[in-house]
């Protein structure tokens, strides 16, 4: 970020989707060791040897999709010479669905009972302290990644809201560490996806 915000203005296209693939990788790296249950129950055993939190790479994964929203929201608002519009949005609209998708795996606390495998019925257990911490940690993200969705030109956000639409009805169903994505969530259900389904009756 530093590097960007120092060279923004002489920066061309492909240098700023040079560093967003970058810190894209780093982003999908931390995200998958976030998402290991093996790897995070053995850093939990060692315990005080590593003092390392839960997930291991949280704050890496979250500082690193926030620089990736910055990047392409930067470039959709400014559009500097050679920016193909519709090839940004697409990187856009594709992290922004990325990044909700990797909340709601982690927010829907699920356990099957035996006895109703065959009938795959699923009951919510209560969050736990941690996954309650690591949710809120999340919420300023997914805050962000919804108001990314909601900068979008209104043509393209009626393009984009058939593949957004499952993931705000899950997000609607989650359990949340606080009330910041619910709150959001509201603003842009009635702000951006009020309107559309007014329009459309």
């Amino acid at each position: 970020m530093e590097i960007y915000n120092m060279y923004r203005a002489e920066l061309l296209v492909e240098n700023i989707v040079i560093f967003f693939d970058a810190v894209h990788t780093v982003a999908l790296h931390a995200h998958k060791i976030n998402s290991d249950a093996a790897l995070r129950s053995k850093l939990q055993e060692l315990g005080s040897i590593t003092q390392m939190q839960d997930p291991p790479l949280l704050r890496l994964e979250k500082e690193s999709y926030q620089i990736c929203l910055t990047f392409l929201q930067n470039l959709v608002v400014n559009r500097p010479l050679g920016s193909k519009e519709s090839e940004v949005e697409s990187y856009l609209v594709n992290l922004c669905q990325e990044i909700l998708q990797s909340y709601i795996e982690n927010a829907y606390s699920k356990q099957m009972s035996d006895s109703f495998l065959d009938k795959q019925l699923h009951w919510r257990i209560p969050l736990g302290s941690g996954r309650q911490r690591e949710l809120a940690a999340r919420a300023p993200l997914i805050v962000a990644t919804l108001e990314a969705m909601c900068s979008l030109e209104d043509s393209s956000f009626v393009k984009n809201l058939p593949s957004f639409f499952p993931l705000l009805s899950r997000l609607i169903s989650c359990e949340h560490g606080s009330n910041e994505v619910q709150i959001a969530l509201s603003d842009m259900l009635s702000s951006s996806v009020g309107p559309v389904l007014l329009w459309s009756c």
